[in-house]
């Protein structure tokens, strides 16, 4: 089912992160959670079964560093193509019927320029091939993710539409400054929507962050800027290293008081990035459910 038939009354609720439940379950802090498609693929299952569990409608594969340019700073890009269909492979054997399943396209790790050294034409290709893969594998919907850079989420956006992508989601990360939130490059997030939205983005949106509180001024900004779905993902706070284990503070029922008061909103899809489990998403399902 494409995922902008799920859309109703009430917000759809996707899952949390995959990076630090992985890590909980035992991937070293700096490994790349994609390679665990081949090398621990039930751990990988587990991870989205316990989400669906928890309430979402709807996973995304792991699969945010399976362009060739990241899996290349690991020493695995050959391993490109199969971390893309194994990716899709585990996500849509846990979902089933239970839920619908989006393709996770993250930044290249690298610069594009004028700022670095791959080019345009490189980076579309890159982009362009790891949503051939997902596709070729089952996935309608792709969720391009974590853009600090608004041509670089431009580039992978058309890139994803010439790869035949039925739907295309674009969230952004920004940075607080005063009441103000941008991009790393100075962005603003109405200037964004407005792009993407011009482009083609079937919706839009923000994850990761800084935590509940800022992620409720972008959400706000984000809103009131486009007309289009809006999907809000917000990390579990700041975090912190305490004897070799990263800690993010943020609860279960902060995150349920976050997705009530950005349900006020009107924001029609909501989930968590980094740091959040399946114990924030049954917080944030009972918060929907009662609406």
């Amino acid at each position: 089912m494409p995922l902008l038939d799920l859309l109703s009354r009430k917000p759809i609720l996707f899952d949390g992160a995959m990076g630090t439940e992985l890590q909980n379950r035992g991937l070293a802090v700096g490994s790349p959670p994609d390679l665990w498609n081949m090398e621990r693929p039930e751990a990988v299952g587990q991870v989205h079964l316990d989400y669906i569990r928890a309430g979402s409608q709807v996973i995304e594969t792991n699969t945010f560093g399976g362009t060739k340019s990241r899996l290349e700073r690991s020493g695995a890009v050959e391993l490109a193509d199969r971390v893309n269909s194994s990716g899709a492979k585990i996500a849509l054997e846990a979902a089933g019927k239970m839920a619908a399943v989006v393709g996770s396209v993250g930044p290249l790790g690298s610069l594009i320029e004028p700022y670095g050294d791959v080019s345009k034409e490189d980076a579309a290709a890159m982009f362009r091939k790891q949503v051939e893969m997902l596709a070729s594998s089952g996935i309608q919907t792709i969720l391009i993710e974590t853009m600090i850079s608004l041509d670089e989420a431009l580039i992978a956006l058309e890139a994803a539409r010439s790869a035949g992508a039925s739907e295309i989601g674009v969230t952004m990360t920004f940075q607080r400054s005063g009441d103000e939130v941008r991009t790393a490059f100075g962005e603003s997030a109405a200037d964004c929507v407005r792009k993407l939205e011009e482009a083609g983005a079937s919706f839009v949106g923000s994850n990761c962050g800084s935590g509940f509180e800022d992620m409720m001024l972008v959400a706000t900004e984000i809103r009131r800027s486009t007309k289009l779905p809006v999907l809000i993902q917000p990390n579990a706070g700041v975090p912190t290293v305490e004897n070799n284990i990263v800690i993010y503070s943020g609860s279960p029922n902060g995150f349920a008081e976050f997705v009530r008061n950005v349900t006020k909103l009107g924001i029609n899809m909501i989930g968590g990035c980094c740091g959040t489990t399946p114990a924030h998403i049954a917080e944030a399902k009972r918060v929907i459910d009662s609406l």
